[in-house]
């Protein structure tokens, strides 16, 4: 479990999907990690549901409503102790806030921007939930990175808005990235995609999921109607791999 203490404000704290069918979310998560789902209450919560790995809150997903045309997509939250400050600092630091903080009964306050290369990135003030308890062991969540058409713009308003200080990785035109590292721990990493991101495939934040077997756990999603979009390879990083799940939101595997 995952305290308070342990927790880096700036750094990924959440994530959840957005979907246009919560049953089948819901089925296609629970047989590929092996998570149990809670429905939250309709009228307090709109029905948001949690995901947990052995008894832990792991993710969160909810129902996309029918007159969305937003792409099914998992969204970054990122850990601020003051909701409203972050909203100003967004905006200061050249950011879109999409709505002012909103409070979630019991459980926090949350907030949605979109960065100057148009990522859409989410923030959380922790207040009965504090964000997942477990993170990078399999069947969590193992990693956040940005993928962007303007690396610059990106790490210079993340700087600015959520006070990341940033380690570099790579500094050439094949290979340009950077981390959010606090002392020893890496907590988030922001890659150059300006190289093959198009109007497409703009910027946009990646979630992974930790594996223990990533091959497995491919061809597990497959049987639930997965599709593979980048094929299992083995890197440096870890063994990775990209999908989409049954309802188009893409996300990334990694061998832990």
């Amino acid at each position: 479990m995952i305290s308070m203490d342990d927790r880096v404000v700036g750094a990924p704290c959440w994530a959840d999907l957005m979907t246009p069918d919560i049953d089948q979310a819901i089925d296609f998560y629970s047989s590929v990690f092996d998570w149990t789902a809670e429905r939250g209450d309709e009228a307090t919560y709109g029905g948001y549901t949690t995901f947990f790995r052995d008894g832990e809150k792991v993710a969160g997903v909810m129902q996309r409503q029918p007159d969305d045309v937003t792409p099914s997509a998992w969204t970054t939250y990122l850990l601020t102790l003051n909701a409203a400050s972050t909203a100003a600092a967004i905006a200061e630091a050249g950011g879109t806030v999409v709505f002012e903080p909103m409070d979630v009964p019991s459980m926090g306050v949350m907030g949605f921007a979109i960065d100057p290369s148009g990522a859409a990135i989410g923030y959380w003030q922790p207040g009965g939930h504090e964000g997942w308890d477990a993170y990078a062991v399999p069947n969590a969540v193992a990693w956040n990175e940005l993928h962007t058409t303007d690396f610059r713009a990106a790490t210079e308003f993340y700087q600015r808005a959520f006070d990341w200080t940033f380690t570099v990785a790579g500094d050439t035109d094949e290979f340009r990235y950077s981390n959010f590292q606090k002392g020893e721990e890496l907590l988030a990493g922001v890659m150059d995609g300006s190289g093959w991101l198009t109007d497409a495939t703009p910027s946009a934040w990646q979630l992974y999921i930790g594996s223990s077997d990533v091959d497995a756990t491919v061809a597990r999603a497959l049987e639930k109607g997965a599709t593979v979009v980048e094929a299992l390879e083995v890197t440096p990083y870890g063994t990775l791999a990209g999908i989409t799940d049954p309802g188009g939101a893409y996300l990334k595997l990694r061998s832990i």
